[in-house]
């Protein structure tokens, strides 16, 4: 399975939980990405159905053996021996009801527990939650994974390169493991995900879902023709509406500019930030709005948009 996106990923989490048997010396030995060794539990959305202490020998038994990183889920950090070896620990915490809790304080006390690496996972209801876990990866001063689940919470995976501290976003070798994952070939060819940490300019297309590809194809092949907004990175976002929390997201993740399709329902507390709810395209950088039939692709709203 790692093998399939060699190239694609960075890195590969072998799920134990759902291998059924495995040769734990030979999957790390033979690894064809740096691997995250993760057996998950039923209270952590896993199907690990043995023991805690089953469990924590299993991922002893991967740090010892040198896996680069062993995800301990938060219970357990006081209870995993720290050695010598060369592997980080990643301290996680799951939640598959809400995402309202105290973000920095939960996350202040999985590092002093032994975490390297703070992993934090809420589920969005709405696409104003996703502010929530890139706010903490703006004021973490250390490497982290912050994400919303769900189809609320897609933004949260594809707007995480753009902050600084994120340490990975996760997609799916194929079928998804967690609500809201995607393919991890999506990631890339569709989504341009490997350009969004080095992108200057970031374009970002609010659409509803699904995706209409083809429309953004199009807008893809405006921008191109313009040479001065060629390197200009359109990122494609499915959400049902665009309140202050999404907009604050957006601002956070440096996003230059916006352009919202129809299906997209704009908020009017939009307002109390001082944005034209009215608009359909806004100029981040710039505080300036448009007002444009998004539906189709017109090159004049690209342009006044960008250079506006």
């Amino acid at each position: 399975m790692a093998s399939e996106v060699t190239g694609v990923a960075t890195l590969v989490e072998y799920r134990l939980d759902l291998m059924g048997k495995f040769d734990l010396e030979r999957l790390i030995r033979e690894t064809p990405l740096p691997c995250i060794i993760t057996c998950r539990s039923q209270a952590h959305g896993g199907r690990f159905q043995d023991s805690a202490d089953a469990q924590l020998r299993i991922l002893r038994e991967a740090y010892e053996r040198g896996a680069p990183y062993v995800d301990v889920e938060w219970e357990q950090l006081h209870r995993f021996p720290r050695g010598d070896g060369p592997g980080k620990i990643i301290g996680s915490f799951h939640d598959f009801r809400s995402i309202g809790w105290d973000w920095l304080t939960l996350a202040e006390h999985i590092h002093m527990l032994g975490a390297d690496i703070v992993k934090l996972v809420g589920t969005a209801s709405s696409p104003e939650d996703v502010l929530t876990p890139l706010a903490w990866l703006h004021h973490w001063p250390q490497p982290a994974i912050g994400i919303a689940m769900g189809e609320h919470g897609v933004a949260s995976r594809l707007l995480a390169p753009r902050f600084p501290r994120a340490f990975l976003s996760f997609a799916a070798a194929e079928q998804g493991t967690a609500p809201g994952q995607i393919a991890a070939h999506d990631m890339v060819s569709r989504y341009a995900y490997h350009r969004l940490a080095s992108a200057e300019r970031v374009l970002v297309l609010l659409t509803p879902f699904p995706v209409p590809w083809s429309l953004v194809d199009t807008y893809r092949d405006k921008l191109a023709q313009d040479s001065d907004q060629a390197e200009t990175l359109l990122l494609p976002l499915p959400v049902s509406s665009l309140g202050p929390r999404l907009w604050r997201a957006l601002h956070l993740a440096r996003v230059e500019a916006i352009v919202a399709l129809p299906g997209v329902r704009k908020q009017p507390e939009l307002a109390h930030c001082g944005v034209d709810a009215r608009a359909s395209a806004w100029n981040l950088r710039r505080g300036t709005s448009l007002h444009s039939d998004t539906s189709r692709v017109d090159p004049r709203l690209l342009t006044n948009l960008l250079h506006s």
